[in-house]
Parts: structure tokens; C-alpha cells; sequence
């Protein structure tokens, strides 16, 4: 009876089966264009503004706006996939209507075609919600080609999607793909079927693998009235989730989410997290270094307002630094582009890792300088004091024991969720 209980539970989450939504563009938007970007803002602008209910004389309807609702950072990931649909579950952080999803080839190597895309919510594993997958159309149509380097925005998704809400997204592949662009730690569950198109089907019996890898979906925007935006956490593997369970969604940006949806609705903003494990800020390795991604992963999110920049502890460990110049010079230039934009930038201090691996006293200086540099040099618009909240107070130079997820670097879920509590609400 465990199931059926659950199944009655996500039930709150489901899509709505009626309510009108506001017509969105519908061609597809190139990823990585600020013209293309700030077109489709100021077309999005006029069909809010056009499709706006009068309403009495002297009102000022609140006009609908996108909205980032969930995304992920992406590389070329190690896979082949082909013949089949992939089932991938993502959790919001925005309720609205007029959902919307961004499929990207940006890493890719050839075109890749998708047959038929399908999104509904979540009943338990890849088993969907009855009566909630729903048909995703792009440009009218259900089939999408997206060529290399691109990446294409669905078409309005009819219904309403509630904050916090497990959403299944089925993709079907109808030919082989190797050069895949998606996102290495997902620490979820993403299902893969026998061959065949499975995309419509709300039952999990035509899925029999599963990876912890997704694949081709990068965003989820919404429709929403609330001016408060997004916040974008921009980080390495502490903001990718590293430490946590499959499927836990204990990432410090999922505790921050359940703290914004305990404000009233007009006070919420949806949390981003374009986190890479292993990520730099300086130099690409493991993903693209920070500064050639920032503009793509963070500053082109729909409705982003402020950006955390966690992120340098990898340049410091596996680099030979003798000097902090560098990496204050890497922030700065961050700053500039999301001032250019008008988005605030938070900067976070840098965590302990003394037992790791590659923690030398040298290292250990210069990660305290830096520290330094962020609290002191008013360089960003705001401080997120991340290495006072999980020091240990006797020997600063370590993770405090309950905020150790045991290799001394990566943090505990209670040292993810510290972070998540030591953010101001009011500085975003």
C-alpha cells in the first residue's frame, strides 16, 4: 500500500488539466547569441503585453515573465545512446504555467534528432503520474532537429507546474547518438528504455537501464507574475552535490529552495544550480573553466537577478598558485559581465579541506588570502561567509566533524544545508 499512498501524495504536484496560458515564441533560440537573447526577451515582452487581460480602468495587470525553473551545466559526456527514449527527473524551484524546455547540442558533434519529447510528473521511479505526460511540440511540431553547437527552446507547455515538483522529461532517440551533451554528476536517476519510442507511455515497464548521467536537457523555464527572478549558484562539485545520495536532492541549493518556498509568493525566487564536480575557474578540464562558461550557465538563465560565485578551491588544490592575482582577476571579470547585465554577484568564501589529498600549507595561505580578498576588497555586491559557517573553530583549517562528508573537502547533507542557512534571504 506504500505506492498507492505516494501516488495520492504527488497528486498536489500534478499539472493542471486546464487554464489558458499566454503564447510564447516559438522558434528556436541559439544558446550562446546575446542578440538572440535579448530578441526573444523583447518579443516575450510584447506577446506578455498583447495577451494581458484588461483589466478595470486604472488597473496595472502584473504581465508574465520566463522564469528559470531548473537547469544543469553541461560538457560532452561519455555515452551512446540511440533507438530509444531516455526518462530523465528533474525538481523545479518555480511554479507557472506556459512551461518550457530547452533541449542543447551545444557539445555535440553531429545533428541529433528528437522524434517525440514528452513531460509529465512523477509518480515513483520512471513511472508517471496518470493523466499528466504531456506532448512538447517545438515550433508546432513534435519532432525537433537540433544541429551541433545549437540548442532549441520548446514551445508553451499547456497546464500549470507547482514549486518543488518532480517533473519526468522522455526524450526518443530515433537514431544513434555518441557525442552527447549533458551532465556527468546528475546524483539522480535517469532511466533508459529497450528500444523503441517510450516517450508517451506514463507506466516504467519499458524501461530497463538506468545511468546517473542527463543528457540534452539543460533548462526548464515557467511563466510567472512574481518580479523576484532567479539566483544562480555557479560553482564546482560542493554546488554540483558531491557527497549526497542518488536521487536525496540534498544539494545546498535544494535546501535553499525549501527555504524561499516558505516565503509568501510575491518573495520567492527560483534557485539555480550550475555546478560542475571538478570544475576551475581559470583553465577547462573537467568542463569548460568558469570564466568561458559564466555567460552561457549563468547569465543567460530567463529571469536571473543574482549569481553566488562558489567556486576556486580546485584552482588552488591542483594548481601551483603563488599568488592569489589570478583568481581575483578571474572574479573580476566575472563581475564585469554580470554588472554589464545588471545582475548582482555574490561572492563565497572558499571551505577547508585540510586532510584532503592535496591540502599543502602553501595551498592552505593561499586560500586564506583569498578569503580575504573576497570579504574585504567590496569587489562583489555581497559576501556569503561559506568557510566561517563549516570551519571547525578550534582548527580553522578543517571542516568542522559534522560538516565533513569524510574526505575532508566535499560536504556532509547537515554541511550542505548549513550553507543553504547561512545565505541571506534578503541579499539576493
Amino acid at each position: 500500500m506504500a505506492r498507492p499512498a505516494h501516488r495520492l501524495t504527488m497528486a498536489a504536484l500534478a499539472l493542471a488539466v486546464t487554464g489558458a496560458t499566454v503564447a510564447l515564441p516559438t522558434a528556436p533560440v541559439h544558446a550562446e547569441s546575446p542578440a538572440t537573447a535579448n530578441a526573444t526577451a523583447n518579443v516575450t515582452a510584447a506577446a506578455r503585453a498583447a495577451a494581458s487581460p484588461a483589466g478595470r480602468k486604472g488597473d496595472t495587470p502584473a504581465r508574465p515573465h520566463l522564469v528559470g525553473a531548473w537547469t544543469t551545466s553541461t560538457d560532452r559526456v561519455v555515452a551512446a545512446l540511440g533507438g530509444q527514449t531516455v526518462r530523465m527527473v528533474v525538481r523545479v524551484s518555480a511554479g507557472g504555467g506556459g512551461t518550457r524546455l530547452r533541449l542543447s547540442n551545444v557539445f555535440g558533434t553531429a545533428p541529433v534528432t528528437f522524434a517525440h519529447v514528452h513531460v509529465g510528473v512523477q509518480a515513483y521511479g520512471a513511472e508517471i503520474l496518470t493523466g499528466t505526460n504531456r506532448q512538447v511540440t517545438f515550433g508546432g511540431r513534435k519532432s525537433v532537429r537540433v544541429p551541433t553547437g545549437r540548442a532549441v527552446w520548446s514551445d508553451p507547455i499547456p497546464g500549470r507546474i507547482v514549486t518543488g515538483s518532480a517533473l519526468v522529461v522522455s526524450l526518443y532517440l530515433p537514431g544513434t547518438v555518441s557525442g552527447i551533451t549533458g551532465h556527468e554528476r546528475a546524483y539522480a536517476t535517469t532511466f533508459l528504455s529497450d528500444p523503441g519510442d517510450h516517450a508517451a507511455e506514463e507506466t516504467a515497464d519499458g524501461f530497463t537501464y538506468t545511468s546517473t548521467q542527463w543528457y540534452f536537457l539543460d533548462r526548464i523555464a515557467v511563466e510567472t507574475t512574481s518580479k523576484a527572478g532567479s539566483v544562480v549558484a555557479f560553482g564546482d562539485s560542493i554546488t554540483d552535490g558531491a557527497g549526497q545520495n542518488t536521487d536525496a536532492n540534498r544539494r545546498w541549493t535544494d535546501y535553499l529552495r525549501q527555504r524561499m518556498a516558505r516565503l509568501s509568493p510575491s518573495r520567492r525566487m527560483a534557485v539555480l544550480n550550475a555546478g560542475i564536480a571538478g570544475n576551475r575557474l581559470l583553465h577547462s578540464g573537467v568542463g569548460p573553466s568558469g570564466l568561458s562558461r559564466f555567460y552561457r550557465d549563468a547569465l543567460t538563465q530567463p529571469g536571473v537577478r543574482t549569481v553566488v560565485v562558489f567556486m576556486g578551491i580546485n584552482d588552488i588544490s591542483r594548481g601551483e598558485y603563488t599568488s592569489i592575482k589570478p583568481l581575483a582577476y578571474g572574479y573580476k571579470r566575472l563581475i564585469r559581465l554580470a554588472h554589464a547585465r545588471k545582475i548582482k554577484v555574490l561572492g563565497a568564501t572558499l571551505t577547508p579541506f585540510y586532510g584532503f589529498g592535496t591540502w599543502t600549507p602553501e595551498r592552505e595561505d593561499l586560500r586564506l588570502r583569498l578569503n580575504q580578498w573576497i570579504r574585504t576588497s567590496k569587489a562583489f555586491d555581497g559576501v556569503l561567509d561559506f568557510d566561517k559557517a563549516v570551519r571547525d573553530p578550534e582548527f580553522p583549517e578543517q571542516l568542522a566533524v559534522p560538516y565533513d562528508s569524510g574526505d575532508h573537502l566535499h560536504l556532509s547533507d547537515a554541511g550542505r544545508r548549513k550553507l543553504a542557512y547561512t545565505v541571506s534571504l534578503g541579499a539576493l
